[in-house]
């Protein structure tokens, strides 16, 4: 239940998932992370799973769920209606997020565990650090937050044409 203006709410699940908002959010992520997959297999030629569940990469997928989000409001309601100007503000802060300050946090990853490494290397077996391998590959450039964008608003568009054409 969802209190609003006073009055109690019933929220159907079904009608929340079955929204082309909702399917085009998932859809932008989902399809991002399966084409992390495809592109790392091009790229090395041996399949790498971990690639649907990974952060960082061609494309964004965090990228690519805002946008779709962002458009599939603009598209069903109109660009020029408040839920979709907080959605593109939402969208915009998630991907310069992406593409600065989780950027940032990898390459101080990467930065840490040369460090780390280098430091462990000089020292005695029983005065090392022990810490696990900083995770390095958090944020985006900017072609994959780029790419990531594109991507969100083709499948925001094909979504809602479907979902337009359907109704």
């Amino acid at each position: 239940m969802i209190f609003a203006a006073g009055v109690l709410h019933h929220v159907n699940m079904l009608e929340v998932v079955r929204h082309p908002w909702f399917i085009s959010a998932v859809s932008g992520f989902i399809g991002a992370q399966v084409l992390k997959l495809i592109i790392a297999w091009w790229r090395h030629r041996t399949w790498n799973f971990r690639e649907l569940v990974s952060a960082g990469g061609m494309p964004s997928s965090h990228s690519a769920f805002v946008a779709a989000l962002a458009c599939a409001v603009g598209f069903t309601d109109g660009f020029d209606e408040p839920y979709a100007m907080i959605a593109v503000g939402f969208g915009l802060l998630v991907v310069c997020d992406a593409a600065t300050v989780r950027r940032q946090a990898g390459e101080h990853a990467k930065l840490l565990n040369i460090v780390i490494g280098k430091l462990n290397d000089r020292l005695d077996a029983d005065e090392r650090i022990e810490v696990a391998k900083l995770k390095e590959r958090l944020g985006h450039k900017r072609r994959e937050v780029l790419v990531g964008t594109i991507f969100g608003i083709f499948v925001a568009f094909v979504v809602c044409a479907v979902w337009d054409f359907w109704k």
